[in-house]
């Protein structure tokens, strides 16, 4: 098992774990048994039932918090043969060791509690899907989500469970990478807040403050998923998958990376600040802050 933190923005990482350690969990292989069944409704046609029903599926798994994706990955302490007692955490030189660190934990606490709520509600949901009478040749949907859902919660929590244990006992081992640096060398990011994002996106929302009546729209996401100046670039993820040769590693980037920029589309959209430079909102955040040190004063 090794962990591999890849920077997306300045200030911004995604995680990844790769696990080749055996496991005695029943539950672990029935799972990867209906998961080759899953990947076969990739081979029907498209227009068929199944053949959506495929598309439909990994549009919503690519939803799934990347964060959550990575807590599956790491595996329940309670199935391995053997107690792990080192774990190679890797990164480049551009993050700071202690903030790695400072953030998994954070992480830790916030999901922690999150995937235990969710995996009960999911549970207690499971009952109901039960009920749905759907006709013998479809698969009954509602209790296939409601069982994906529970074991995905309960994945990422006992695999947080685990982290965490780990990172208490300092069995993580940080260590930086060559490889990563190498790869890394000529690519600039940008913090989050010195991010100028497409035209595409800002232009609709440059223009004046909508009225009463008209609603605001929807920011453009779509040019999120190609290259944007100040964040790591498709070729170089495509790269990393490439050169630490671990699989599936490529396709967990892309999906951090989406949802990461998309997270910071929608806060400025919501601050009413997607249409300025960073600069300007800068500059209104700080005259904010003054005004507030004012406030308090008087």
């Amino acid at each position: 098992m090794r962990i591999l933190v890849v920077p997306i923005l300045k200030n911004r990482w995604a995680y990844y774990c790769h696990s080749t350690l055996p496991t005695t969990s029943k539950l672990t292989k029935v799972v990867d048994w209906t998961a080759s069944k899953w990947d076969k409704f990739g081979d029907a046609d498209p227009s068929s039932w199944k053949g959506k029903l495929f598309k439909n599926g990994n549009h919503f798994m690519d939803r799934m918090d990347y964060q959550e994706w990575f807590l599956k990955g790491v595996p329940i302490k309670e199935d391995l043969e053997n107690e792990l007692t080192k774990v190679p955490v890797r990164y480049p030189t551009s993050i700071d060791n202690s903030a790695i660190q400072q953030h998994l934990q954070k992480a830790l606490e916030n999901r922690l509690p999150y995937h235990n709520k969710y995996m009960w509600y999911s549970a207690y949901w499971v009952p109901v899907a039960c009920t749905f009478a759907i006709v013998p040749l479809i698969p009954n949907i509602p209790l296939a989500y409601n069982l994906f859902r529970l074991y995905s919660h309960y994945k990422a929590y006992k695999g947080a469970q685990h982290l965490q244990y780990l990172t208490s006992h300092n069995c993580l081992d940080f260590e930086t990478s060559p490889e990563l640096d190498s790869i890394l060398s000529n690519v600039e990011l940008s913090s989050s807040k010195e991010l100028i994002l497409p035209t595409a996106i800002t232009a609709p929302f440059s223009s004046t403050e909508p009225t009463a009546s008209q609603s605001k729209p929807k920011p453009n996401l779509s040019p999120l998923h190609e290259d944007i100046n100040g964040v790591i670039d498709i070729e170089t993820l495509a790269r990393i998958g490439q050169e630490c040769k671990m699989p599936g590693l490529e396709m967990e980037l892309k999906r951090a990376r989406f949802q990461i920029l998309a997270k910071i589309v929608n806060d400025r959209a919501k601050k009413n600040t997607l249409g300025q430079l960073p600069v300007e909102w800068r500059n209104e955040l700080k005259m904010e802050e003054d005004e507030e040190k004012k406030k308090k004063i008087d």
